[in-house]
């Protein structure tokens, strides 16, 4: 069950109160981390852990783009909540797409070294075997279980509580939802036209973050309102972007994780074939990096051009 099957069913009204088109919606991603908790615990060649993932960041996004339809003190203590279980997760995920990507990264190095980097392989399975113990222990106790319970809870009586501190709570779901696209947009328009050539990495990861929360908005509350002809499309540009974005972010990422290891790679017998294989498959991440920061440019103009942001304009304010 991923968290995108999981909302499948769900039959959201533009007229229907933001409170309760949010607990509908995040009670499904709910239900999506649970069916996709045993395979995220017991079987690291599944995506079970990846679509566990996904729900959670979504159900981020929802708090964050429709904080003012919650009571600010409760959900401050379960974005917490959230944020610590995103962070349990990340470095056995990472772990897991390494390893079972790890031709990719041996493609990226001649064919004659590609062997001499099996040793960081071992390594790396090492390193995913220790930090899926350690995320296993903490899904499995109750700083996990307890918090998922309550959220439940207050998902159930979120439309029945008092609304004097959440402004949002009634308003309904499909103007918020066109409210926030707007916004969100904007910010992406704004923060991607100042980026170029000698832009920080941190700024395209910026981006990158950003665009997720747009895509969840579009997903989750733009496509059960708003014309398909305008929404499909903005996605797919979206998603464009975000491939780019992603994959330099990965390749920033990747870089840092080699760096890392190489001192433990350092004192292995015969390391040295293996480090030179390493610093070879670091010069062509960081040329694929910039590859990407190449590809930008055209990917953001269609993303942000004049005539995408008069029909966002139009759709949806």
């Amino acid at each position: 069950m991923t968290a995108v099957s999981s909302l499948a069913d769900l039959q959201l009204e533009f007229e229907q109160p933001a409170d309760a088109a949010a607990a509908e919606v995040l009670r499904a991603l709910l239900g999506a981390m649970e069916a996709n908790l045993p395979g995220a615990i017991d079987d690291p060649d599944s995506e079970s852990l990846h679509d566990l993932r996904v729900a959670v960041r979504r159900s981020r996004s929802v708090q964050r783009q429709l904080k003012r339809a919650f009571p600010p003190v409760e959900l401050d203590h379960f974005r917490a909540e959230f944020r610590w279980l995103q962070g349990l997760t990340g470095p056995a995920r990472d772990l897991d797409v390494y390893v079972l990507g790890f031709d990719d990264l041996g493609a990226l190095v001649p064919e004659a070294t590609q062997g001499d980097l099996d040793p960081l392989l071992d390594v790396l399975r090492h390193h995913r075997e220790q930090a899926r113990e350690e995320m296993a222990e903490g899904l499995r106790s109750v700083r996990f279980t307890t918090p998922m319970s309550e959220w439940a809870a207050l998902l159930e009586l979120l439309p029945s509580m008092p609304v004097a501190d959440r402004p949002d709570a009634k308003r309904a779901i499909g103007e918020l939802a066109g409210t926030r696209i707007v916004k969100v947009y904007k910010r992406m328009v704004k923060m991607g036209g100042a980026i170029d050539s000698t832009s920080p990495p941190a700024a395209y990861h910026a981006l990158r973050k950003k665009g997720k929360e747009l895509r969840y908005l579009l997903e989750l509350f733009g496509a059960p309102f708003y014309p398909k002809k305008v929404v499909k499309p903005m996605i797919k540009s979206l998603k464009a972007l975000q491939d780019v974005l992603g994959r330099h972010q990965d390749r920033q990422v990747q870089q840092a994780m080699l760096r890392a290891l190489a001192g433990e790679l350092a004192t292995l017998p015969d390391h040295a074939p293996t480090l030179v294989a390493v610093g070879v498959l670091l010069g062509s991440l960081s040329q694929d990096a910039r590859a990407a920061r190449g590809q930008f440019a055209e990917r953001f103009d269609a993303f942000g051009s004049k005539s995408q942001r008069a029909l966002v304009k139009d759709t949806f304010a």
